[in-house]
């Protein structure tokens, strides 16, 4: 519970100071959806070596087979959330060096909106895994373990789940500053449009 209380607080902070910059500017906003991401992806990071660490070592330090399940579980999805953030830091950077086009900085801004909704869905998804393995565990061949794993998803998932809610709302409250100063973009069903004044 304690690791739910550091990524809240961490992602509190990528979140406040990403909204400092008020600017009705394409450019500003596409630096400030960029910064937003890498703040984002060194809270994940950090999120994911805490779980390696705190994993292994938990994982060494008992005989008792649900707790070792559960570090065991944790240490893994470190090694996963680690990688991501990592990618994520590498891509960040990438993108710095790009000169996209004011459509594509738009683009660029709904689709991260949209990434981070989906993966919210798949947290939910994460967090239904573990509590079917925990409420199926008196069927399964080792309940202790299987009430490890699902309580390790639980914890990741409601972890993952408060991350991607938090950089999903941080990009939305600039929601209104694109608008203002992209008018000519027009978000459709079939993504960004052209919009011509005659």
């Amino acid at each position: 519970m304690k690791f739910l209380y550091i990524l809240f607080f961490s992602c509190s902070f990528c979140f406040s100071q990403a909204q400092q910059n008020h600017a009705w500017n394409i450019d500003a906003l596409h630096q400030q959806r960029i910064e937003t991401n890498r703040r984002g992806m060194w809270v994940l990071s950090g999120w994911g070596v805490v779980n390696m660490g705190s994993g292994i070592i938990g994982a060494l330090s008992t005989n008792n087979t649900e707790v070792k399940a559960f570090h065991t579980m944790n240490a893994l999805w470190g090694v996963v959330n680690t990688g991501i953030g990592v990618l994520g830091l590498m891509r960040v950077k990438k993108e710095k060096n790009l000169s996209p086009s004011d459509a594509d900085k738009y683009r660029a801004y709904k689709n991260v909106k949209k990434l981070y909704a989906i993966n919210g869905g798949l947290d939910l998804l994460y967090m239904g895994t573990g509590v079917f393995l925990r409420s199926r565990a008196g069927h399964a061949k080792n309940p202790a373990r299987n009430r490890g794993y699902g309580n390790a998803l639980l914890v990741q998932g409601a972890g993952l789940l408060l991350f991607d809610v938090v950089m999903c709302g941080s990009h939305q409250k600039r929601n209104g500053s694109w608008k203002h100063a992209a008018p000519e973009f027009a978000a459709t069903e079939n993504g960004v449009g052209m919009v011509y004044h005659f």
